[in-house]
């Protein structure tokens, strides 16, 4: 049933007279496969911002097959039957003898063998030489060309722990090929070359995390954190899992999650709400939905019983991490710990006035409430100057936070913190983009009428309430703790 909302939301962002009045006209519809659309008309602008989102990410993904998501963000640019081929009946036969080979592969690999044993590197070459023929077919980039030479601008992708975009803003008399396009890659996604892309996603995984040390700290360090809940893989995936994935891994993954029941389509900008509907129902009405409903995580996280804490010592620069427990969404604690994350963040937060102004210890402190669909985080960390001991910088940051489990801030303080929040969260509605994002993330936490609610909520906080959480959350004895040291 489509329903439209005109919600009109007021901000004050200081306590002058000044507000922010923004309307958030939002039209919504669910198609009888399960699809949702969000559609918010501006005709201020002659743009389109056009967002599928899929419910999916590295939360859902096995042991053995981490990063799948991450690797069908790539293949997804790959094409279609129709899209990225110059004759798909020719390339087919090609992509069949790949396909029965990748088969071997995978009932090798569920046997133990995997891509490091003789017989897998054999099957790997005579893929390889199936692949050189099929190149003859393809059509390199085909899809970005389409987008950006019909005025596509922002296109991109990103997979999360949970969620994975596909992006473009277009021209308002263009968005049909947003439609034709996506809907096309959601019934016939052709995985063509599916191993020289998995070297890709390999070469990616070293470029961000085995030669950044910083990354690969915080990697192992929320490894550490989640003792049980899936959150615990890399979005990116693990390198022995990147290097024995199989077309089959792939394509169950893909029949499971990359259907019309799992998506939203959200678009912003100059476009006819009642058009758009029918439009999308067109182009994606008649897609199935998942043979499979998808089945949510239900590990959560057991409650800590100690302090976990690990020190690295690698060519970076020094800092340290602590993380902290905190509840799935939509618990009021968040909104109370998202005040906590404002007092201690920013040039004008406490850790940084105390440990970068005052004791000139660190380059940077910053606090972060992390909000997750099942278990959260907050996160404490703080960048160190090269000869600043670390055990000094713990005990400043455990006396500021025990000054807030024991003292309110005051009412001034606390008004400009939530002032603060509420017109950081407004302004990032102005956008497109923003808005597009803004919608998708709490679609994707329940609905997305909360992000009307998020203001309000944070207004009714109390400076009362602020060391009450402080004392049910931050708990050193049972906070993960890492220690990235410089190497000698």
């Amino acid at each position: 049933m489509k329903k439209a909302f005109l919600i009109p939301l007021l901000l004050l962002v200081s306590t002058s007279a000044f507000a922010y009045d923004i309307n958030v006209p939002v039209t919504y519809d669910t198609l009888k496969n399960g699809m949702r659309i969000i559609v918010v008309p501006d005709t201020n602008v002659a743009i389109v911002s056009c967002r599928l989102y899929y419910f999916v990410g590295s939360m859902y993904e096995q042991f053995s097959r981490s990063g799948l998501s991450h690797m069908y963000e790539h293949m997804m640019f790959k094409g279609t039957h129709r899209l990225n081929t110059s004759d798909f009946a020719k390339e087919s036969v090609w992509l069949a003898k790949i396909d029965s080979v990748d088969k071997i592969i995978f009932s090798l690999k569920s046997h133990g063998i995997f891509d490091t044993s003789a017989q897998t590197v054999k099957l790997r070459k005579e893929i390889s030489g199936f692949m050189e023929k099929e190149r003859a077919y393809i059509k390199k980039d085909e899809i970005w060309e389409l987008y950006m030479g019909n005025g596509g601008t922002h296109l991109n992708a990103w997979t999360a722990d949970d969620m994975t975009a596909y992006i473009v803003t277009l021209p308002k008399n263009k968005v049909e090929l947003f439609y034709w396009i996506e809907s096309d890659r959601m019934s016939n996604p052709v995985f063509r070359e599916f191993y020289s892309e998995r070297e890709v996603v390999l070469e990616e995984r070293r470029m961000r995390y085995e030669n950044q040390p910083a990354n690969r700290f915080f990697e192992y360090l929320n490894s550490l954190f989640y003792l049980a809940h899936p959150y615990r893989l890399p979005t990116i995936g693990w390198k022995s899992d990147i290097e024995n994935y199989t077309i089959q891994d792939l394509s169950s993954h893909v029949k499971q999650f990359y259907t019309p029941d799992n998506a939203v389509i959200i678009l912003v900008g100059n476009i006819d709400p009642k058009k758009a509907v029918a439009d999308i129902k067109h182009y994606f009405g008649a897609i199935p939905r998942a043979a499979t409903p998808k089945q949510e995580v239900v590990t959560r996280e057991p409650q800590p019983i100690g302090e976990t804490r690990f020190t690295v010592r690698d060519d970076a620069a020094p800092q340290i991490d602590m993380m902290f427990h905190t509840p799935g969404y939509d618990n009021d604690d968040l909104y109370k710990l998202d005040v906590l994350e404002s007092i201690l963040s920013g040039r004008s937060g406490r850790l940084y006035d105390r440990l970068v102004n005052r004791e000139d210890l660190c380059t940077g402190a910053e606090a972060e409430n992390a909000v997750r669909l099942n278990n959260g985080y907050f996160e404490i960390n703080a960048s160190l100057k090269k000869d600043t001991d670390p055990a000094k910088v713990e005990k400043i940051i455990k006396e500021e936070i025990a000054a807030l489990a024991k003292t309110p801030p005051s009412v001034r303080e606390m008004e400009r913190i939530k002032n603060t929040i509420r017109m950081s969260f407004v302004s990032n509605l102005r956008s497109l983009e923003g808005l597009s994002d803004r919608l998708a993330w709490f679609e994707r936490l329940g609905s997305w009428k909360a992000m009307l609610q998020y203001p309000d909520r944070i207004a009714a906080i109390k400076p009362e309430d602020v060391p009450a959480i402080v004392k049910k959350y931050i708990d050193f004895d049972k906070a993960t703790v890492g220690v990235l040291l410089q190497k000698q």
